[in-house]
């Protein structure tokens, strides 16, 4: 029974640690997705710039306007950004923990069915010491 305990036990562990595993995935998927957000804002920015550079006249009033949303735009992805990135942290921890609870249900397993071979060695032995015994005194009998 213990056997089967252990093996659902390892089993279990496993499909926490995947399930942890793939909530990471979607973590860093979304954090991705916010820095591609802040990348493609930072070159809209360069885009508006060279514009307004090229053409100085129209560009004050229009300019000033995109850069006011920018800023904010990019506080808010900033902010975004930060939270993400210690969500994940966090869940590292998580992922860890799920890892070190599946190989310590590993070990125990490893462990039980060292000793039962080891028992099974024993018993063997034990039987062969017997007989070995037996063949001995079989033998002074003989002679």
């Amino acid at each position: 029974a213990m056997a089967k305990n252990f093996q659902t036990l390892i089993r279990m562990r496993k499909w926490a640690l995947d399930e942890k595993r793939r909530e990471l995935g979607d973590l860093q998927r979304v954090l991705d997705a916010l820095q591609g957000e802040k990348a493609a804002l930072e070159q809209a920015v360069l885009a508006e710039q060279k514009v307004a550079s090229e053409n100085p006249e129209l560009a004050g009033f229009a300019y000033g306007h995109f850069a006011n949303a920018v800023i904010a735009e990019r506080e808010i992805l900033s902010k975004r950004i930060a939270d993400q990135e210690v969500q994940i942290d966090a869940f590292l921890d998580e992922v860890a923990d799920a890892f070190k609870e599946l190989k310590t249900a590993e070990i125990a397993e490893r462990n039980r069915v060292d000793a039962e071979r080891a028992e099974e060695d024993r018993k063997e032995q034990a039987e062969l010491d017997e007989i070995g015994a037996r063949q001995a005194t079989r033998d002074d009998g003989l002679m």
